[in-house]
């Protein structure tokens, strides 16, 4: 066998970060007693928090469904689980009832920050071995790497 290339490298270890998040991310619901196919539904609900994260204005749920790529039933359903949640709030346009605009609650805000830390945790842990400058040039590269990502644009 031949050495692998940095594509065949770089792709396996993001398979490798994926599969141990979500591993972790079971294993934390299987333990609190809850049903090993809400990994998906977290997931999804996660990425509409997140899409909310930082738009003290607002979003209407069809821009929500736009960014985490989901259909506008979905969306629909993912934002009824979140309201019953108390995550997010919705509120009507003014003179028009039929367009709502979605935002955080201060608990919905308080999760996505307190998801964020853990993630900022694992990446310091992650960092350990590394020196300041190989971390620096690390989050450069990743950083143009997920720039140059290929997004499909409808």
């Amino acid at each position: 066998m031949g050495e692998r290339g940095p594509d065949e490298v770089i792709e396996q270890a993001l398979v490798r970060i994926r599969r141990d998040q979500q591993a972790r991310g079971l294993q934390r619901r299987t333990a609190d007693g809850v049903a090993a196919q809400a990994s998906a539904a977290s997931a999804a609900r996660f990425r509409y928090l997140d899409a909310l994260d930082g738009r003290a204005e607002g979003q209407a749920i069809s821009q929500i469904a736009e960014a985490i790529d989901v259909d506008r039933p979905r969306a629909s359903r993912l934002t009824a689980a979140l309201l019953a949640d108390g995550l997010i709030e919705r509120e009507a346009a003014p003179g028009d009832q039929r367009y709502a605009t979605i935002r955080l609650t201060a608990a919905g805000r308080d999760f996505v920050g307190r998801v964020h830390a853990a993630r900022r945790r694992s990446v310091a842990e992650a960092l350990g071995g590394f020196s300041e400058d190989e971390a620096r040039t690390l989050a450069a590269l990743l950083e143009r790497f997920v720039d140059a990502w290929p997004r499909h644009r409808g």
